[in-house]
């Protein structure tokens, strides 16, 4: 095996429950509380941030199915509303990516204190792709009426602004993206369906249509994201599908 087919296939591996149906999903539970994330899941994702109120820029990620936590609002479940309030079972979503406010404990790359920038706005998550894709989706926690104007996702083909979409636009009827099951809240967790090239281009946004290659979350406050959705890998994972089948018949 190839170092870069090796290091896909590891990608794929860490990235979820999994990939089915053409789609992969990152939902990060390979990583422990407080591990600042950077290259874990590549080549498929790079995750990077910018915190415009600290002197660091750390991605981390933060376990909700603790209790006593620096941000209670992120723990859970239960949940206090949203779509993924429904179900117990739903709605525990273990690790999630948040804007670190603090880097105790950085040197070792597990920040002891783990804490989600509370200021307004929080700062910005970068998540950059291997390829072009041409559909996103993304779970979120936490996000308050009161912020979420402030927050917002950007999508980039080849450093280029593609498209724009403001929370708000999830819970404005009149929005081509407007979900009535989402409700944004104090201590909410909510599963945002994903967002296609195609569904941009009819919004209005000319160059949507052949995709995008980064989604930049403008993060308006205290929140964490998870469970991020993208295409799978066509071959490569047919590929893991045939590897990981063998390992199991070889393991039994």
């Amino acid at each position: 095996m190839t170092p870069t087919r090796s290091a896909a296939l590891a990608a794929i591996a860490m990235a979820a429950p999994l990939a089915s149906a053409g789609l992969t999903t990152f939902d990060f539970e390979s990583l422990v509380h407080g591990e600042i994330v950077t290259n874990q899941f590549a080549p498929l994702l790079t995750i990077s941030a910018v915190n415009p109120n600290r002197s660091h820029n750390i991605a981390a990620a933060f376990d909700t199915t603790l209790i006593g936590t620096l941000d209670p609002d992120l723990e859970g479940p239960p949940w206090a509303g949203g779509n993924l309030a429904i179900s117990q079972t739903e709605t525990r979503l273990g690790r999630a990516l948040i804007i670190a406010e603090n880097a105790v404990g950085s040197g070792d790359g597990i920040l002891d204190n783990p804490d989600d920038e509370g200021s307004r706005p929080a700062g910005q998550l970068f998540l950059d792709f291997s390829r072009t894709i041409d559909t996103f989706g993304f779970d979120v926690i936490d996000i308050e009426g009161v912020i979420l104007e402030g927050s917002s996702l950007e999508f980039f083909r080849d450093d280029v602004l593609v498209a724009t979409v403001n929370f708000a636009d999830f819970t404005t009827v009149a929005s081509d993206f407007y979900d009535p099951t989402i409700v944004f809240g104090d201590n909410t967790a909510n599963r945002v369906a994903p967002i296609s090239a195609s569904a941009l281009a009819s919004a209005g946004f000319a160059g949507a249509e052949d995709g995008f290659d980064r989604v930049v979350i403008n993060v308006g406050g205290s929140s964490a994201f998870d469970n991020i959705v993208i295409p799978a890998p066509s071959g490569l994972l047919a590929f893991a599908g045939g590897w990981l089948m063998l390992a199991r018949r070889r393991r039994s």
